[in-house]
């Protein structure tokens, strides 16, 4: 038997779970806190990640009972954390959502051009872990001078309290917008823009998520309960780790997520990418994970019943929708409240119903609710997945009977509803069960199986022409219904009340 100590570094919390051949045998969590010390600005402490690891291992009575074979690391990715030559944080870590670096990620753009998207893959946003390192080296100049090493994610930082090695692994190196997709190495110029005036970033070593890229040092080892010199894997960022945790190693073996946003994703043994599709290096050269974001799904049913169905619950949501078919009607709801990402990217799209008349129900607006989540996943698996027959579902919202049930009536697939709720540290056992030459882990349970009914099956066939057809027929309708919700600026001349009841977004 192979025990791991898989630990899951997230924004929120920090999970530590015993995974013994594949099964989560005890899991602790610790939560975690944001600090917003300014505009765009989302920072952690390092020293957070660490006490927080430290006290949820602390919590696994099954760690101080067995051994533990090796520890895996998992976590949030594109981080910008500074290093000194001790390995101690010089400043809090700049996370993968801080935005304040805006100029700087203008001026990346204009010194690297069109290059910069052609070798990370697609163009960074302001994001980006350069940007943020300009940004620092230009307000905070001492923290720059003092740092030694990055690292690039919260795993990453954990992993090198652990073993004195400041690396990183290819899946979180590829969220940064400073990795050679191509290579699968550090990008020189994007890394040294700006030099002599912003100093080179100090990068990390790039592991495989596959191999052990250190041991556990005799400080950390007595602090976590473990032996000195256990062998540690650093494993892919928590969106890869995700997907493992969930199919396994298989290939073309897509599932949807469904919580309050979504994605479908699925790992091929050659990169697949496409309009929208995030494309992300996993276990090897050999296998990549295409990810196609759904930035409101669950979100468009909490719309639904609060303001279009009158507060009712997520119960009567499905007792209202079931037995109903939207499609056979006619009626659909395109449920991009948030923009598109895929196939078709439109951040100015917004939710429309069509097809409502007076005679229209209730209960058929309900159906066109999850009817049109499940349409918009349709069209990103049809994406990232093509000619597959089976669709692996998870995520909160799948736990309804009858959204799993619409979702393979719209998609024509076998839909598997899967155990997901500790999907990122299985998938960190199963980086590490590779690492140490242990059998393979076995994809997520399945816990039912749901086929597309025949006379749904037609109806949603028919409509789906129409549905695939919006993006194109109403993108310049979003752009003008953009520009009218922009927030107008006043002249000079104008007096406060010639803008009495404006809104900005």
């Amino acid at each position: 038997m192979t025990v791991v100590l898989a630990l899951d570094v997230g924004t929120s919390t920090v999970k530590a779970a015993v995974v013994a051949d594949g099964r989560v045998e005890e899991v602790a969590e610790h939560p975690l806190a944001l600090s917003h010390p300014g505009d765009g600005q989302v920072e952690q402490h390092p020293d957070d990640w660490w006490a927080a690891v430290v006290e949820s291992v602390q919590r696994l009575g099954t760690v101080r009972s067995r051994r533990v074979d090796v520890i895996a690391l998992t976590g949030q990715m594109q981080d910008l954390i500074p290093l000194d030559r001790n390995g101690v944080a010089v400043r809090p870590a700049m996370l993968y959502a801080d935005t304040r670096a805006v100029a700087e990620h203008a001026a990346l753009v204009d010194s690297l051009g069109t290059a910069w998207a052609q070798v990370v893959g697609a163009l960074p946003d302001a994001t980006n872990v350069a940007a943020k390192w300009r940004w620092l080296a230009r307000v905070e100049p001492g923290a720059t001078a003092r740092t030694h090493r990055i690292v690039v994610g919260a795993h990453g930082a954990v992993a090198r309290r652990l073993t004195g090695r400041a690396a990183t692994d290819p899946t979180t190196a590829a969220t940064t917008g400073l990795y050679d997709l191509h290579q699968g190495t550090w990008w020189v110029p994007v890394c040294t823009a700006g030099a002599p005036e912003v100093p080179s970033l100090p990068v990390p070593d790039i592991v495989s998520p596959t191999e052990v890229m250190g041991t556990c040092g005799a400080d950390a080892a007595r602090m976590l309960g473990v032996e000195p010199g256990t062998p540690v894997v650093l494993a892919s960022g928590d969106a890869v780790a995700t997907t493992l945790g969930v199919v396994g190693e298989r290939f073309d073996t897509p599932y949807a997520y469904v919580g309050t946003s979504g994605w479908v994703a699925v790992a091929t043994p050659a990169p697949r990418p496409g309009d929208g599709v995030i494309v992300l290096p996993g276990l090897g050269t050999d296998h990549w994970v295409s990810a196609g974001p759904l930035l409101a799904a669950g979100a468009v049913l909490d719309w639904a019943r609060s303001s279009l169905l009158g507060g009712i619950d997520h119960q009567h949501l499905d007792r209202l929708a079931a037995g109903v078919c939207a499609a056979a009607e006619g009626v659909l709801l395109w449920p991009h409240l948030d923009g598109v990402r895929t196939p078709e990217p439109d951040p100015h799209a917004t939710g429309v119903l069509l097809g409502a008349r007076r005679s229209t129900s209730s209960a058929v607006v309900a159906a066109a609710a999850l009817e049109g989540v499940a349409h918009a996943l349709r069209a990103i698996a049809d994406t990232v997945a093509p000619h597959t027959s089976d669709l692996a579902v998870c995520g909160g919202a799948s736990r309804s009977d009858l959204l799993a049930q619409v979702l393979a009536d719209v998609t024509g697939r076998t839909v598997h509803r899967v155990a997901d709720e500790h999907a990122a540290v299985r998938g960190a056992a199963v980086c590490a069960h590779r690492a140490v030459g242990a059998a393979p882990i076995a994809p997520a349970e399945r816990l039912a199986t749901f086929a597309p009914r025949p006379e749904q099956r037609r109806a949603h066939e028919r409509l789906a022409p129409a549905y695939d057809a919006l993006p194109g027929a109403l993108a310049s309708i979003f752009s003008s219904l953009a520009d009218v919700r922009a927030p107008r600026r006043p002249s000079t001349s104008a007096s406060a009340d010639d803008h009495e009841g404006e809104t900005s977004p």
